[in-house]
């Protein structure tokens, strides 16, 4: 599983088949009675700078979405049923907010008042067929709008594709995975006549309701939020940026571009595992070596700094449930005194290790405690590393033939977010970044530097470091050699 931007969207034209909410689905909606369930602390903070940029005329939060490949022409009455019983079995899809007279409040709408009705439009030019979806995937992803979800086809005699596309309070990255599976297989088990076999799950807002009172019960001088307040202070009081020049001056936001690339193939990603593996380290926290040396290799900076988003699917009910089911936690480690990728490595699996403990308080509530200690300083908050290795989610075995991708929103940017993502095809890296022209030539050596470390540890457990001062800046008078 990929990822790919929508500019890169443009399967071939079809009859672009959407279903939505029935008129009556919908009047129930804006009738139903106030959830005292409390929106999570991401949904919460999701939505007010939604309502925020609003009020400002700014660009909303972006949408994510999927898209998946069905053989033939679509079936569209067991494409239906599949929808229907996504949205009827995860409660948290079927919830939603609205602005009331006290602010935020939810709604949760009962399994039996969720009706679809679909509609359907023919294409024959990719671009015109492009700019509807861009239209629809917009348009109908407000999360003041329930549903906050766009499901569909582009049904053709050759092949269809699939896709849905929601505002981030109805879920994550993990959660379009997952309901591709879902999907696939109540589409294939309706087609056929036979058994769904879907694990039981439990809902959302559960979690919802136990973040809560985790957050409540944390104090200024915890230690989650000690270690949260150390790390923001070096980061200059804020969260940390992309370590290399990326030509964004401060308060400027540039259009987004997606750089996408295998970074090693599948034998070179077992073999690079293997090799952490014995060096102590998991292959995530080589990954983060293997960055860290590119950021010192190409810019020169000896402290590796970044958040990663942790999953918290930690009971097993919420295992493949639908949700926003994400914190996030700090990554630091130094490469100060390390001449080679085994020093580095188990300095990036003790941080991997510390993220794992902080991700069970979440990162909202920690940063509502640290008050006037951090402060946001640019729209994207905060640079990331993400890792997600696909061959352990349900339905990866089909993969090949169901060609999962998943979709980002174009908007702006002033900093990146790095998604990685190991399938049984290798290790897929997908760069979000402002399309500055030095940032374009930066992210090109770092990405090759990324390269480089893996193939060289996949072929011999290491990779020697050059020395710093043949790093980013030169040293300041010449070097006997």
């Amino acid at each position: 599983m990929q990822t790919m931007s929508f500019n890169d969207f443009h399967p071939a034209p079809g009859r672009v088949v959407e279903w939505t909410v029935s008129e009556g689905t919908a009047e129930r909606a804006r009738a139903a009675p106030v959830d005292p369930v409390p929106a999570s602390y991401n949904q919460q903070i999701h939505l007010e700078s939604t309502r925020v940029a609003a009020l400002l005329g700014l660009p909303g939060n972006p949408w994510i979405g999927a898209t998946f490949d069905l053989p033939g022409e679509a079936d569209l009455d067991a494409l239906e049923a599949a929808f229907t019983a996504w949205l009827h079995r995860h409660e948290g899809l079927r919830s939603g907010f609205r602005l009331g007279a006290d602010g935020i409040e939810r709604f949760t709408l009962p399994v039996d008042d969720v009706v679809l009705e679909r509609r359907a439009q023919d294409f024959d030019c990719p671009d015109t067929q492009h700019a509807h979806l861009d239209q629809r995937l917009v348009s109908g992803t407000d999360p003041f709008a329930w549903p906050p979800i766009v499901m569909g086809v582009i049904s053709r005699p050759e092949g269809s594709k699939a896709f849905v596309a929601m505002d981030h309070v109805s879920g994550d990255g993990y959660s379009l995975a997952l309901a591709i599976w879902e999907l696939q297989t109540v589409y294939e088990a309706t087609r056929q006549g036979s058994e769904l076999g879907l694990p039981e799950i439990g809902s959302y807002l559960e979690l919802c309701v136990e973040e809560r009172e985790r957050g409540q019960a944390m104090v200024e001088d915890d230690a989650v939020v000690t270690r949260w307040r150390e790390f923001v202070s070096a980061c200059g009081g804020t969260t940390p940026t992309f370590p290399l020049d990326l030509g964004v001056q401060p308060g400027q936001t540039w259009p987004q571009k997606l750089r996408t690339e295998v970074v090693a193939a599948a034998e070179e990603a077992e073999a690079f595992g293997t090799a952490c593996q014995r060096a102590g380290g998991t292959f995530f926290a080589g990954l983060l070596t293997a960055m860290a040396i590119a950021v010192r290799e190409v810019g020169g900076n000896q402290e590796f700094r970044t958040i990663t988003p942790v999953h918290t699917r930690h009971k097993q009910r919420w295992r493949t449930a639908m949700g926003w089911f994400i914190t996030v936690a700090p990554l630091e480690f130094s490469l100060v005194g390390a001449g080679s990728f085994a020093d580095v490595l188990p300095r990036a699996q003790a941080s991997v290790r510390g993220a794992m403990r902080l991700s069970r308080s979440p990162a909202a509530r920690v940063i509502e405690l640290l008050g006037s200690d951090f402060a946001v300083t640019r729209r994207d908050v905060f640079s990331m590393v993400s890792y997600t290795d696909y061959r352990q989610m349900p339905g990866a075995d089909r993969y090949q033939e169901w060609n999962p991708m998943t979709i980002g929103e174009v908007n702006v940017a002033d900093d990146t977010h790095v998604w990685a993502s190991r399938n049984r095809e290798g290790l897929h890296l997908g760069i979000r970044h402002p399309d500055t022209p030095i940032a374009e030539e930066v992210l090109e050596e770092y990405a090759a530097t990324i390269r480089a470390v893996l193939s060289r540890v996949a072929r011999t457990g290491d990779y020697p470091m050059a020395p710093q001062w043949a790093c980013g800046t030169p040293p300041a008078h010449p070097v006997s050699v």
